[in-house]
């Protein structure tokens, strides 16, 4: 069993408001039918997402009821992306079936608290690809709080302990600092040697959902359950089908001894 994260970075252009990557999120759907391997596809919200959520500060929760506009903005241009994907993956002669996080996802305090897990676990009994997509949800403490598509890899991975994780990004996976923005050493392999100096090295770049210390967390959390996480670049053709078959240039993370 393996679980997808595609990063909103590389379905998306960012640069670009509401505009998805059509030719990522075409391959991305080729390559998972063609692997037959995938259990369950999360995605980020990138461009659709982030923008709203920023103008409205909707990662501090609620403190003001104009916040109430971006909270409906928000959650109808997550859908829209959502519902994008789901029609390539089927134009792929795929089964996806989306899994809704706002209704099946409470936080406290900005962590899962609570999941219906049901229509996850009759979906994949049904040979059936589940969608996940970070989202705003319910918050306990909040009223409401960004939920990204890093932290939902985590909690699944508890859940259904798949064999692998793959990060898709815009990179080639891990460096020892932005590689967009200065000169950095690409990590090829990482275990238990170097773990706790590769996350010294990432960068707080801070999105709606956390940014990249908030992505390594969610990591970390993964690699101490013994599962290996891979780490790729999802706009270059073809390296997820390589990285779906075990041929994974990007990053692998994994402890020596599993």
């Amino acid at each position: 069993m393996i679980i997808i994260k595609a990063g909103g970075s590389a379905i998306t252009k960012k640069s670009q408001e509401f505009t998805p990557n059509m030719e990522v999120i075409s391959n991305l759907s080729k390559e998972i039918k063609d692997a037959r391997k995938v259990s369950v596809l999360v995605h980020g919200a990138g461009s659709y997402g982030h923008p709203i959520a920023k103008k409205y500060s909707l990662g501090q929760g609620y403190f003001d009821r104009k916040q109430l506009k971006g909270f409906s903005e928000t959650r109808a241009s997550v859908s829209e992306l959502d519902g994008i994907i789901l029609k390539s993956l089927i134009q792929s002669d795929l089964m996806p079936v989306k899994i809704g996080t706002f209704s099946n996802f409470i936080t406290n305090d900005g962590r899962i608290l609570e999941f219906y897990k049901e229509p996850l676990l009759r979906a994949i009994e049904l040979g059936l690809l589940p969608v996940f997509t970070g989202d705003l949800v319910f918050d306990k403490t909040r009223v409401f709080s960004v939920l990204s598509g890093d932290q939902i890899v985590s909690y699944l991975s508890k859940l259904i302990k798949p064999s692998r994780v793959i990060f898709g990004t815009d990179v080639d996976g891990i460096y020892t600092g932005d590689p967009k923005k200065e000169k950095a050493t690409h990590i090829k392999k990482i275990t238990e040697d170097n773990i706790k100096e590769v996350f010294k090295f990432t960068k707080d770049i801070e999105d709606a959902s956390g940014g990249m210390k908030g992505k390594f967390s969610e990591i970390l959390s993964m690699f101490e359950m013994g599962i290996e996480i891979d780490v790729i670049n999802l706009t270059k053709k073809g390296i997820l089908a390589k990285a779906l078959k075990g041929n994974v240039k990007g990053t692998v993370i994994k402890k020596e001894n599993i």
